[in-house]
C-alpha cells in the first residue's frame, strides 16, 4: 500500500466524519431505521424514515455486487411493500443517483408490518432481495425492528462510498477440514545397501576391450563391469589371490576336522569341554578369513583370454561415478566405479530440533522437488536421527520414497511439509482477515452495511492460508475478509454517531 493511497483514504474518512458533524449540528434529523440483507449475488443496505401513515417516509438503498464489492450502477429498482392484508404499495426507482445508491419516498395507507421485495432488472445485472418486517406504525408508536437510535461505544462507521474505492470483501467464516503444517528442508539421498563403491580385488590392467560403463547407465546385477588383464608383476595378481583362497580354504577344512575331533573326544569324555570351544573358535576364524577371499573368486569369472578376469555388478542400479580409467594399472582394492540402486531412494528430512517431536508418521509428510511437479509422498517411515546439527539445530528424519521411473535423483533438494494438527470441522477465515494487537487477534464484524465492530478471537490451527477460530465468533457473523486494514484506520480516525444515517 502506498503512502498516497493511505493519505486519501484518511481523507476519505477525515472528510466524511466532518460532514456528518456539520449535519448533524446544523440540521436536527428524523430517526433513521437501518436494515441489512443478503443473497447470494447482492447486499442490500437500506436507510429509511419511520413510516407512517398518510406521509411519505424517505428511503435510500445501497446495493452491491458479491461478486466484485462494486455498486450497482444500473435499474430500475422496483420497490414492492406487501402488506398482510390490503394493496400493495409498488414505487420504481429508473436509475441510481449515484453508482449503488437508490434514492426514493413511499406513501402508506394503512400500518402494520409489510415484506419488501427489492427487483433489480439492468441489462447486466438483475436480482431479487427480500426485507420483512417493515413496520409502518402510527405516529408516536412503536417503531419497526430496524436498528436505529444511539449506537453502541465501539461501533466504527465506514460508509459504502468508501468500501466501493477500494479492494473490500465480507464474508460469512467456512466450516472445513483444516490442516497445521510445519516445514523443513530436505535432500534426495540413496538407500542404504543400495550404494556401493565396486573395487578390485586383485592387481591388474583395466583391459581396453571392456569400456567401463558411462555414469547414469543402468546395469543389471551379475553384468560385466570391467575386465582386469593380468598384471607385469604377479603380486597381488589373480595367482595371489588363488593362492590365498586356496591356503584359506584349507585352513577351515583343518579347522573343521580338529573341531569334529575334539566333539568326539569331549563326548567320549576323554578331553575337557575347552577343547572343544577351542576348536569351534578356530574354525569360526578360518571361516571368518575365507569369507572375502570366498566373495572375491565368486565376483572375479575367467574372461575370454588366458588370465583375464572380469568385474560383475553386485546389483541392479545406476552408475553414477567412474573411480578410475581404461588401460591404467590398478592395485587390489582399486575402487572402479559407483553404483546406486535408485528405484527407492530416501528423503531425509532436517526438522527443527523443537518440532522433532511432531513427526512420527511418513502420513504426516509431503514434499516438493524443483522440477517436479505436484507434492509427493513419501511410502514409509525409516528412522529419526539421535543427534541434533549443533549448526543448524534440527535432526534427519529419513523416509523411503518410491521411485520406478527415476525422476527423483540423488542428491536433489526438497522442501518438506509437516501435518503437525488436523481439525474435520473448523471455523476458518483467511489469514489477511485477523489482526495482531499486542499479542491479541481481533477481526471486524459487520454489524450493519456501514457499521463495524472489532471483535477479539481466539484462533487455532493455521494452514493452507486459513486459520481456525476457536472463539469469539459465530459462523451466522460476517466478517471483513479484505480491506479490514482500511476499517482499522476508520477505527482510529471517526466514531460511529447516534443515528449516522447520512443524505447522499
Amino acid at each position: 500500500m502506498t503512502s498516497k493511497t493511505i493519505i486519501s483514504l484518511l481523507l476519505i474518512i477525515l472528510l466524511g466524519a466532518c460532514g456528518r458533524a456539520a449535519q448533524e449540528a446544523t440540521t436536527p434529523e428524523k430517526e433513521k431505521l437501518q436494515t441489512t440483507v443478503w443473497t447470494e449475488k447482492t447486499e442490500l443496505f437500506m436507510e429509511y424514515d419511520q413510516p407512517s401513515p398518510g406521509q411519505k417516509a424517505g428511503f435510500l438503498l445501497h446495493l452491491t455486487r458479491l461478486s466484485d464489492f462494486k455498486p450497482v450502477g444500473e435499474g430500475p429498482l422496483i420497490l414492492t411493500f406487501t402488506p398482510e392484508k390490503g394493496e400493495p404499495v409498488k414505487v420504481q426507482v429508473n436509475h441510481p443517483e449515484r453508482p449503488g445508491i437508490f434514492k426514493t419516498a413511499v406513501q402508506f395507507n394503512g400500518t402494520g408490518a409489510y415484506i419488501l421485495s427489492a427487483l433489480v432488472t439492468g441489462k447486466t445485472f438483475s436480482d431479487e432481495i427480500t426485507v420483512k418486517d417493515i413496520v409502518v406504525a402510527a405516529v408516536g408508536g412503536n417503531p419497526g425492528p430496524g436498528s436505529g437510535g444511539e449506537k453502541g461505544g465501539g461501533d466504527i462507521a465506514f460508509l459504502k462510498e468508501q468500501q466501493w474505492t477500494i479492494d473490500f470483501k465480507t464474508g460469512l467464516p467456512l466450516e472445513r477440514p483444516i490442516a497445521s503444517f510445519s516445514t523443513a528442508s530436505g535432500e534426495i539421498v540413496p538407500v542404504a545397501r543400495a550404494e556401493a563403491t565396486v573395487s578390485t580385488p586383485v592387481a591388474g590392467v583395466l583391459s581396453l576391450s571392456r569400456q567401463l560403463p558411462y555414469p547414469g547407465k543402468r546395469v543389471s546385477k551379475g553384468e560385466v563391469l570391467a575386465v582386469i588383464d593380468p598384471p607385469v608383476s604377479q603380486q597381488g595378481g589373480v595367482g595371489q589371490l588363488a593362492a590365498s583362497y586356496a591356503e584359506a580354504k584349507n585352513r577351515v577344512q583343518s579347522a573343521q576336522m580338529e573341531y569334529e575331533r575334539a566333539r568326539r573326544l569331549v563326548e567320549g569324555q576323554a578331553a575337557p569341554k575347552r577343547r572343544v570351544e577351542e576348536a569351534e573358535l578356530a574354525l569360526a576364524s578360518a571361516k571368518a578369513a575365507l569369507a572375502p577371499l570366498d566373495r572375491a573368486m565368486h565376483d572375479l569369472t575367467p574372461g575370454s583370454s588366458g588370465g583375464n578376469l572380469t568385474v560383475r555388478a553386485p546389483f541392479s542400479g545406476t552408475v553414477v561415478e567412474l573411480l578410475t580409467a581404461n588401460g591404467k594399472a590398478i592395485e587390489a582394492g582399486h575402487p572402479l566405479l559407483r553404483i546406486v540402486d535408485t528405484s527407492s531412494v530416501w528423503l531425509r528430512a532436517n526438522v527443527p530440533a523443537t518440532e522433532i517431536g511432531l513427526v512420527k508418521s511418513h502420513e504426516q509428510a509431503t514434499f516438493t522437488v524443483p522440477g517436479i511437479d505436484g507434492a509427493l509422498r513419501p511410502s514409509r517411515f525409516v528412522a529419526t536421527g539421535a543427534l541434533v546439527d549443533p549448526k543448524t539445530r534440527t535432526v534427519p528424519v529419513l523416509f523411503e520414497v518410491p521411485n520406478p521411473e527415476g525422476r527423483l535423483k540423488v542428491g536433489m533438494f526438497a522442501e518438506v511439509a509437516f501435518t503437525t494438527g488436523q481439525v474435520e470441522h473448523a471455523l476458518t477465515l483467511p489469514e489477511e482477515a485477523l489482526f495482531e494487537d499486542e499479542g491479541k487477534f481481533f477481526v471486524f464484524v459487520q454489524k450493519e452495511g456501514e457499521t463495524f465492530l472489532r471483535r477479539e478471537v481466539k484462533k487455532g490451527l493455521r494452514g493452507g492460508g486459513q486459520v481456525q477460530i476457536v472463539s469469539g465468533l459465530r459462523k451466522d457473523e460476517r466478517v471483513v475478509l479484505r480491506g479490514g486494514y482500511y476499517v482499522k484506520l476508520a477505527s482510529l480516525s471517526s466514531r460511529t454517531a447516534q443515528g449516522h444515517g447520512h443524505e447522499h
